[in-house]
């Protein structure tokens, strides 16, 4: 008996250990974001009884990464707690639409997640897109009526790591660009991370000096993120480096680089991974800046 409470305990603790708890900031303006983005998805989803047989295939050839699978779980237990999570999504008009899944999908994560799927592919083929988030909005394309996408990632536990993901549909399948911000709201992490609203600009500037580049609008050097960093600063992008300003106050500018990032050490990114990905902070206005 003892031993067995001992296995309970220890089997408890691995559980809590590797459990994705306590998502950190969820919900972020989709107007800082996504220019003129649409967050009423009612013309681009929709449910129907087709869905489940569609659902069904996935589920028997054990493409999901969801509670109660094949191998633990028949379908029908598998559907009646699933069901509402299942959508179609049409990403172009008069063409085969999608499945998508958004919700909760194990119960050791506490993080959502958005899952796209082209059934007509092959087996393990399937999957074009899966990864913690929120649908954020979408857009469509001023000349094609396509629909672009948004979905946000956000991160649990100790992290503070979010994305913008900006989907469209290739042919039968997906062409994913994204986008990187920190921040959380558990006021363990100094802030604003980014302003209230910003104004999209089709101009693109360059940096005159190597410049530092911060997740909020001040120089902080003391308990910035507690237990993990005294400073504010994220990194530097060197001189040339190509940016969009989208708010100024007083003497900062909350901007988006998309290249010129200094390969240096950083707390909360590497920059190996960011040569050429947006990645949005705040940098104290310079005097001169080249318009491109």
């Amino acid at each position: 008996m003892k031993n067995i409470s001992i296995l309970l305990i220890f089997t408890a603790l691995i559980s809590n250990y590797y459990a994705q708890v306590n998502p950190n900031l969820v919900h972020i303006p989709h107007e800082v974001f996504v220019n003129d983005g649409i967050t009423s998805f009612d013309k681009i989803l929709s449910q129907d009884e087709t869905i489940e047989e569609k659902v069904k295939i996935l589920h028997s050839y054990n493409e999901l990464g969801h509670d109660l699978t094949i191998q633990t779980n028949s379908f029908e237990e598998y559907w009646s707690r699933y069901k509402s999570l299942w959508f179609y999504i049409t990403l172009k008009q008069g063409e085969q639409p999608f499945l998508l899944f958004k919700g909760l999908k194990n119960d050791l994560d506490e993080r959502e997640y958005v899952e796209i799927f082209n059934i007509e592919k092959q087996r393990n083929q399937r999957s074009l897109f899966s990864d913690v988030g929120r649908l954020l909005a979408y857009k469509l394309h001023p000349k094609t009526n396509e629909v672009i996408l948004y979905i946000h990632k956000y991160p649990c536990c100790k992290s503070a790591s979010h994305n913008v993901y900006r989907i469209r549909k290739v042919q039968d399948n997906l062409k994913v660009s994204d986008r990187f911000f920190v921040g959380r709201d558990s006021g363990d992490m100094v802030g604003p991370f980014f302003p209230e609203k910003v104004s999209f600009s089709d101009k693109y500037h360059t940096l005159d000096e190597k410049t530092a580049l911060r997740w909020s609008p001040a120089v902080v050097s003391e308990n910035a993120f507690e237990d993990w960093t005294e400073s504010n600063l994220m990194v530097h992008y060197e001189k040339g480096a190509v940016y969009q300003i989208l708010h100024e106050k007083n003497n900062w500018q909350f901007v988006v680089f998309f290249n010129g990032i200094a390969e240096e050490q950083s707390m909360v990114l590497n920059y190996t991974n960011f040569k050429n990905k947006g990645v949005y902070g705040w940098i104290q206005v310079v005097n001169t800046t080249k318009h491109l």
